[in-house]
């Protein structure tokens, strides 16, 4: 359970701190020395510390996030297996047929010109010709 709470916390600070409006944020917090140089130091030190804090946390949330999107990886992996698996058996099924479709073809064509030896070409018996 806790460390459920402690990943969730981890995932919602990676994003948060890999958002535009965080890049903003501290774009500006950049600029406040140049407003208030006599405090430089404080904001020196309040930057280090949330670099100190923060590095170690987006890492833990990268960490997790991989980890979902392993799960996620193989699980797409999976089922193109399982259709691959499918479409091999469905065209080896569908190679049989049309042996078997080329050989009715044949078949019907030997007869075919079986018969049409001894066709009539005017009334379409076999006693006569045209």
């Amino acid at each position: 359970m806790v460390k459920r709470f402690n990943e969730r916390i981890a995932v919602r600070a990676t994003l948060i701190f890999g958002s535009m409006w965080m890049t903003y944020l501290f774009f500006f917090y950049g600029f406040i020395p140049v407003l208030f140089p006599k405090d430089m130091n404080t904001f020196l030190y309040w930057s280090n510390t949330v670099q100190l804090w923060s590095l170690p946390l987006i890492m833990v949330g990268q960490n997790v996030l991989d980890r979902v999107r392993e799960k996620r990886e193989q699980e797409t992996h999976d089922a193109v297996m399982t259709e691959l698996a499918d479409l091999k058996r469905l065209h080896a099924y569908q190679t049989e047929e049309m042996a078997e479709l080329k050989a009715i073809h044949r078949e019907l064509h030997a007869k075919f010109e079986e018969l049409k030896g001894g066709v009539c070409h005017g009334c379409g018996c076999k006693g006569h010709r045209a």
